[in-house]
């Protein structure tokens, strides 16, 4: 810009001198830039060859414009100086041309493969050549100075305006190599970072992909073994010693099926059932508890206000962050501390600091905060991993971390870890706020829903054979008319011979042949009001486990009680009738 403005003023007062030292300065740069690109081009920097191409002849054009007006230069010049212009201007134009040729050798040296590069012979005549074209050049700048020199305010304003330019010059040089090389660095942080994220992603799918191919098995196995406690129970005497031991097989089975929700829960495959709550009816709700759970040496303070947004998840997963977070916390304070929860409605525009990259819009801040021993720099990248831990493996899983890192993931949150060797340690949990209003929970118990089901028909597809029949031995206890199919196929025939005294479908989601979710779209076509209940331990459909994460779909997981059971099939028979 101080260069353009210099010309305009030389141009309105017809300065022939003035406007020859601007014009080699313009030489001086296009020649400069020139050399510059095509160093870059040669160690492999992406340039504009083209760019060059025009420099390089610009600046034969302007030079060969000086000589053809040599007659205007003699209103400012004396005769030796005129002579000395005459000298220097042919040996400029011999260098320039030089320049040129040797500039587009270079250039083609890349595509014949010939050593051009920094270094080689041609390197050192190419910065030979620059150096002549510059001193030639710059002499001829010192002969039009000097004339200028006898009008000094005019012969000021020019070298002001030429330092101003090459300081320009040379600060954007300076600042774009500076500026390239912030990127390069950036850009391998990134990277790293990247590749650590993408590490950890794929050791969490691998063993989530071992966990799911298990867990429906299992669960399978589980569930007919709580069902056939439950059909003993409710046929047992009052009194009867056998409830007492089929109650103590339940809590067997209900530890197993809890190992099983946290292999899917880390893995973020853990089928759930969303619901609108408010974080601290969870946190509230759980105080007293945790204060019993972490001892007397240890003081719990939590800080949660009413005005807390709601969040949209499966209550129980919140309830198993804060349980491994607390747990964790206790365990890292043997001497006895303090630990604050702290709710708090959070609004964030952006954030990336390494851990997570956090998208702008408003979240439920869920803290959990220790005075323990910290985390060593060396492993905080690693606690999240299953099966990572530095406690005694007899008594710890290395599950916990996973578990709530799992689950935030499949809610969409995000999680921040800050802490030192010996300085505690602080989780930070980010939930979505929800834009729905909080859910109304309504629990019965089994023997309240025993009412006005003797007319009530299902269908009941399941491929597990002793879960099948535990499972329609529930639901006859209940009063329900039960109609069994092993698969879909022999379901689809039931349901077209008996449509009129159908009026629920409960079907597993992983069969042979046709599974839970085809069913389901082949009995919707058919009669699309139709309640369908899928069950399942674990959910392999994407598609339909997608569905079940946004509350599209009923969904009872595996293993369930008879009080579960009856609670679920009743709100789904109760719920005005569905057409998606």
């Amino acid at each position: 810009m101080a260069l353009f403005a210099s010309t305009e003023w030389i141009h309105s007062r017809s300065l022939i001198g003035e406007e020859r030292v601007l014009t080699l300065n313009r030489i001086q740069t296009k020649i400069a830039i020139s050399h510059l690109w095509v160093e870059e081009y040669v160690t492999g920097d992406v340039v504009d060859l083209d760019e060059i191409q025009d420099n390089l002849d610009s600046s034969t054009a302007l030079l060969t414009s000086i000589g053809k007006q040599a007659k205007q230069s003699q209103r400012l010049l004396n005769q030796s100086e005129h002579v000395i212009v005459q000298e220097t201007l042919a040996q400029a134009m011999a260098s320039v041309m030089q320049f040129t040729r040797i500039s587009k050798r270079r250039i083609a040296g890349i595509d014949n493969a010939e050593d051009v590069g920094i270094g080689s012979s041609i390197d050192e005549k190419f910065d030979a050549v620059f150096a002549t074209t510059l001193s030639s050049l710059r002499s001829l700048e010192h002969v039009y100075q000097s004339a200028l020199e006898r009008n000094e305010s005019r012969s000021q304003l020019m070298v002001r305006a030429i330092v101003i330019a090459w300081l320009l010059i040379v600060t954007l040089a300076v600042g774009g190599l500076w500026h390239r090389a912030r990127r390069e660095e950036a850009a391998e942080r990134a990277l790293l970072e990247s590749e650590s994220r993408l590490l950890q992603s794929q050791k969490m799918d691998a063993v989530g992909r071992l966990a799911g191919g298990i867990a429906h098995d299992i669960n399978n196995h589980l569930a007919a073994i709580t069902m056939q406690c439950e059909v003993v129970k409710l046929r047992a005497a009052e009194g009867d010693p056998i409830v007492e031991r089929m109650d103590s097989i339940t809590a067997i089975g209900a530890k197993s099926a809890d190992l099983i929700q946290r292999l899917l829960a880390f893995s973020r495959r853990q089928p759930v059932q969303p619901e609108v709550f408010r974080v601290q009816r969870v946190v509230f709700g759980m105080q007293k508890m945790l204060e019993s759970l972490i001892g007397e040496d240890i003081q719990l303070q939590v800080d949660c206000n009413d005005g807390v947004w709601s969040v949209q998840m499966d209550p129980s997963q919140l309830e198993q962050i804060l349980l491994n977070l607390i747990i964790n916390a206790r365990d890292a304070m043997p001497a006895g501390g303090r630990i604050n929860v702290t709710v708090e409605n959070l609004r964030v525009e952006q954030m990336d600091d390494g851990q997570n990259a956090i998208p702008p819009g408003d979240y439920i801040s869920l803290t959990v905060s220790d005075q323990g021993s910290g985390i060593p720099v060396d492993i905080a990248d690693k606690i999240f991993e299953p099966y990572f831990t530095t406690k005694d493996q007899s008594t710890s899983s290395g599950l916990g971390l996973a578990t709530v890192h799992g689950i935030v993931t499949q809610n969409r949150g995000h999680i921040r870890l800050d802490s030192a060797e010996g300085q505690g340690a602080t989780f930070q949990i980010y939930l979505v706020r929800s834009g729905y209003a909080e859910t109304e929970e309504v629990v019965q118990s089994a023997n309240e829903m025993v009412q006005a089901a003797e007319s009530i028909g299902i269908l009941l597809v399941e491929d597990n054979q002793e879960l099948c029949a535990a499972t329609q031995e529930i639901l006859h206890e209940f009063g329900y008319i039960v109609i069994v199919a092993a698969d879909g196929e022999e379901a689809l025939t039931l349901f077209d011979n008996n449509s009129d005294a159908i009026n629920l479908v409960i079907t597993d989601i992983v069969m042979p042949g046709i599974g839970g979710k085809e069913l389901a779209d082949r009995l919707r076509k058919r009669q699309p009001s139709l309640p369908i209940l899928f069950v399942s331990g674990y959910n392999d459909d994407v598609m339909l486990r997608h569905g079940v994460e946004a509350g599209g779909v009923d969904f009872l997981a595996k293993p369930f009680t008879a009080t579960d059971l009856a609670n679920t099939v009743q709100n789904v028979l109760n719920r005005p009738g569905k057409t998606d």
